[in-house]
């Protein structure tokens, strides 16, 4: 229907303008005038009209495209930070683990050469020099 309108007021102008010549001089023409006027204006803001639908429509076909690009982007984001918290929490699992061999491999070294040496010193004295001098390095304190 919208099409039938558009076309019914192209042929209303065109027959007007055809017809002016026809009006002569005076009030007659000056009304032609005045009516071609009127209806070529409400030709030019029905122009106005679709372009201002056609854009509203591609600005939202454009919308609904960033819309759906936001949401696929911050799906993606989600899942790297899921995996980015997965490799930091191995990691700070890896890191635990080795401070801890740190603090216990020591301690057991110790312990297993302190019970050697104390074997070896039976006597209640320290008389080797290897067991004194290994004796004043054992502090089980973590390295600086």
């Amino acid at each position: 229907m919208e099409e039938g309108i558009k076309e019914l007021l192209d042929e209303e102008i065109e027959r007007q303008i055809r017809d002016l010549p026809l009006r002569g001089d005076g009030k007659s023409r000056t009304e032609a005038i005045d009516d071609l006027t009127k209806l070529h204006k409400l030709r030019i803001d029905e122009a106005k009209l679709e372009a201002e639908i056609e854009e509203k429509s591609v600005r939202r076909e454009l919308d609904e495209r960033k819309l759906d690009s936001d949401i696929e982007g911050r799906q993606n984001e989600e899942t790297f930070k899921r995996n980015q918290e997965r490799e930091d929490h191995k990691g700070r699992y890896f890191r635990y683990g080795l401070e801890a061999a740190g603090i216990v491999l020591p301690l057991v070294f110790y312990g297993i050469w302190m019970h050697k040496g104390f074997k070896f010193e039976e006597t209640g004295s320290i008389t080797s020099s290897t067991f004194r001098s290994l004796i004043s390095r054992f502090r089980p304190t973590k390295g600086i």
